[in-house]
């Protein structure tokens, strides 16, 4: 609409009219692509994308591009300023970098090197999966992020995981949840996540040249994505397979790759990077194929390992089948050549391990024939990068170190050796450099050192959503997760995360719902129907297990240790010994949330009627004195406010109304921009600020002095925030948040 009321649909040079069969130079003249705008071509599919990023920047930035900024006499000067390809302009509102990345690609002058519409496709849906906003303000897209705390490697038994290097050896990669996550080899806690996938992810591996990622996912789709960038842009994406992707290789030129796995119609496919054209035929397997190696040296050579417990020998390229080799006598899962291209090795349930000529695929001999091989299968090798020694992973909760002339074995590595379980056993590995490390079915990552033959460092944590949240006074904190592990942080300055540490003993079997720390007391509740205590100090589960009879909801402690519990069936009160004080048994609703006022005299129970009640606890005793009723969906979480007489209440439409715990009247409101349940509340230690999380995904901080500022954090974790916290001693407002996505963030927040 221009200031005089009038009117115009924007078409901004758009080549073909709706109805017309044949392209025309419609639109206005300054908008048109420049090959167009000039005569240089006629219309075609990438004329069109200039336009459409005329458009998108005129969407995103309200005002058309050149609007007041340029006067041209004649028609002809707007065509001579476009046939030079001149674009400069500069938007008049803070549009998101992804977007800006996005559109700077649109606008390239050689026709030939703008991005294409299956591109452009591609990277606009990843944009709107990922709920990016694309104009910012100071309280949607900003510097608030601090640190990441990575999640292990989603890791299932019975299957081997893929890890992975990027040619200079500084990082390394593996996938969890529907992320891609990016490490640093030498500080681990250096990390970055990609999250433009729409399924469970499986396998991520760095091309030769470094500068890009291919990543599969259970539904077979595979996207190639840059390194470079923080926007990580899509190359390409392909879906060569119909089922889950197991692993993918990449040639040495970067030309080419072969992605594997489990399909109806086929169980591999060889691709070129570029065009996705199909470079060969994967075939000579019966069931799905674990593994895929290329030769890295022309005469190009592949070979593919499989269920069916074979190998198959492919050349190329194109590739193509030449036999298969049928040595194992169980599932193999992992083939890979040596750097050289000399050997290739492959490995397998069996426990065996074999040698095989890289040019020929002809059998050299079986390693496993040596002294203290692995007593059970075997699921991951690695190549040392002279191609002299491998590094082989096994069930047997070990890894060794081969010496493949001599066929022997130089080192083996016991892994938590004191707990040999199955959680140890060993099921992915990598060799980078000086860098071996190997990873257990846990997901905890094992640093070993081949000088020594021990193990120099663990990483830890979890690998599974974490559910649950507490924070202490001296900045540690503690997370639970769907497994039922619960890990104590210690967050320093750097936010090294090697310091989390698991709560040892007798644990929760089931998923953590709530935690709660007091001085150097730790409680839990689970949905293995228990409460657990244990030492802040000695991060240790003690050996009291308390039953709670329902399944637990949430947990809350006093000032003076007073502990209430919520269970589907009631509300649950113990004293600083953890004896049973009191309970409220079938009340009549059923509880979802509740919290304590700190001197412990004040109860609250929010329940699935959208009503929160409020009890005055006396010897146990809890008597009923008023509700709190103005919320519209079911109570979700609750926040007694550290010194005032307030309340925040979260329920499951999103909003957050703040009661007077006197007048039992709200006196907040206008928190309400959440879009989903909130499943978390905390408030600052000075009392000014109140945190939320929410399966929105989204973060908020609200002002209560000032209800109508807010700062926003938007997709704060992959699929939903499932806690939120302040941490207490520190002079700024750190907020900590967890996720479905596994991982841990920490966030600097300024208003």
């Amino acid at each position: 609409m221009h200031e005089n009321g009038s009117i115009k649909i924007s078409d901004f040079g758009l080549c073909k009219r709706a109805g017309r069969r044949h392209p025309g130079g419609t639109g206005t003249t300054m908008y048109m692509a420049p090959e167009v705008a000039s005569k240089i071509v006629n219309c075609y599919e990438k004329s069109d994308i200039w336009s459409l990023g005329i458009l998108m920047l005129f969407l995103l930035d309200i005002t058309p591009p050149y609007y007041h900024q340029f006067t041209f006499a004649t028609e002809t000067e707007k065509k001579r300023y476009l046939a030079e390809g001149t674009f400069n302009y500069e938007p008049t509102r803070e549009i998101h970098a992804k977007f800006k990345s996005l559109i700077a690609l649109m606008f390239i002058l050689d026709p030939a090197q703008r991005i294409g519409l299956s591109e452009l496709k591609s990277d606009l849906e990843v944009l709107i999966r990922a709920k990016t906003i694309p104009c910012c303000t100071q309280d949607q897209f900003s510097d608030y992020y601090q640190h990441t705390f990575a999640p292990l490697p989603h890791t299932s038994r019975g299957e081997s995981i893929k890890l992975d290097a990027d040619p200079k050896g500084k990082s390394f990669t593996y996938t969890n949840g529907k992320s891609v996550f990016i490490r640093d080899l030498q500080n681990p806690s250096i990390a970055t996540e990609y999250v433009g996938h729409k399924a469970q992810t499986t396998v991520a591996r760095f091309s030769p040249s470094g500068y890009y990622i291919a990543s599969g996912d259970v539904q077979g789709n595979i996207r190639i994505w840059d390194t470079v960038n923080e926007e990580h842009i899509l190359k390409n994406e392909i879906r060569p397979i119909s089922g889950k992707m197991s692993d993918i290789a990449w040639d040495s030129e970067s030309k080419r790759l072969i992605g594997v796995g489990e399909g109806k119609e086929s169980f591999g496919h060889a691709f070129s990077f570029d065009t996705l054209s199909s470079v060969g035929e994967i075939t000579g397997h019966s069931k799905i194929i674990n593994s895929v190696s290329i030769r890295q040296q022309r005469p190009f050579k592949a070979v593919t390992a499989s269920d069916d417990m074979t190998v198959a020998f492919l050349t190329g390229v194109p590739f193509k089948y030449v036999k298969t080799i049928a040595d194992h006598t169980r599932f193999v899962h992992a083939v890979q050549f040596s750097p050289n291209g000399d050997f290739f090795a492959s490995a397998a349930a069996d426990g065996k391990m074999f040698l095989y000529d890289g040019k020929t695929g002809d059998k050299i001999d079986e390693l496993t024939t040596a002294e203290n091989t692995h007593t059970a299968g075997i699921f991951s090798i690695a190549w040392s990068p002279d191609s002299t020694h491998i590094l082989s992973s096994s069930a047997d909760c070990t890894a060794k170190i081969w010496d493949v002339h001599a066929k022997t074995v130089v080192n083996t590595f016991e892994i938590n050796s004191a707990v040999n379980t199955v959680d140890n056993q060993q099921v992915g590995n990598l060799w980078s450099g000086e860098h071996l490390l190997t990873s257990s079915l846990s997901g905890e990552f094992s640093y070993l050192d081949k000088n020594s033959g021990k193990v120099s460092r663990h990483i830890d944590g979890h690998s599974k959503a974490i559910t649950a949240l507490a924070i202490s006074e001296e900045n540690t904190f503690f997370t639970g997760s769907y497994d039922g592990r619960v890990f104590d942080w210690k967050y320093g300055a750097e936010g090294d995360e090697t310091s989390a540490e698991r709560i040892d003993g007798d644990g929760h079997k089931n998923q953590v719902t709530a935690i709660a720390s007091k001085d150097n007391d730790l409680l839990s509740v689970a949905m293995d129907d228990t409460m657990r205590h244990g030492s802040v100090s000695d991060c240790k589960f003690s050996e009291k297990i308390i039953s709670t009879g329902s399944l637990p909801s949430s947990l809350a402690v006093s000032d003076n240790k007073t502990t209430v519990v919520a269970t589907n069936e009631s509300v649950l009160v113990y004293n600083d010994q953890l004896q049973k004080m009191g309970e409220l048994e079938h009340p009549g609703f059923t509880p979802s949330a509740v919290d304590i006022s700190p001197d412990g005299k004040t109860v609250y129970v929010g329940g699935q009627d959208n009503k929160v009640r409020v009890y005055e606890l006396s010897s146990g005793q809890l008597t009923h004195v008023g509700d709190l009723d103005r919320n519209l969906g079911n109570i979700s979480a609750l926040a007694v406010h550290p010194e005032l007489k307030l309340i925040a209440v979260g329920d499951s439409v999103g909003k957050i109304f703040v009661y007077d715990t006197e007048s039992k009247e709200p006196v907040i409101q206008k928190w309400v921009f959440h879009t989903s349940r909130i499943t978390s509340l905390d408030w600052s230690r000075c009392g000014g600020y109140l945190v939320s999380g929410s399966i929105d995904t989204n973060v908020y901080v609200w002002n209560r002095e000032v209800p109508t500022k807010k700062v926003v954090i938007k997709n704060a974790h992959v699929d939903a925030v499932n806690s939120v916290k302040f941490l207490k001693n520190t002079t700024t407002l750190t907020v900590v948040s967890v996720g479905q996505d596994a991982a841990v963030r920490v966030w600097d927040i300024a208003f």
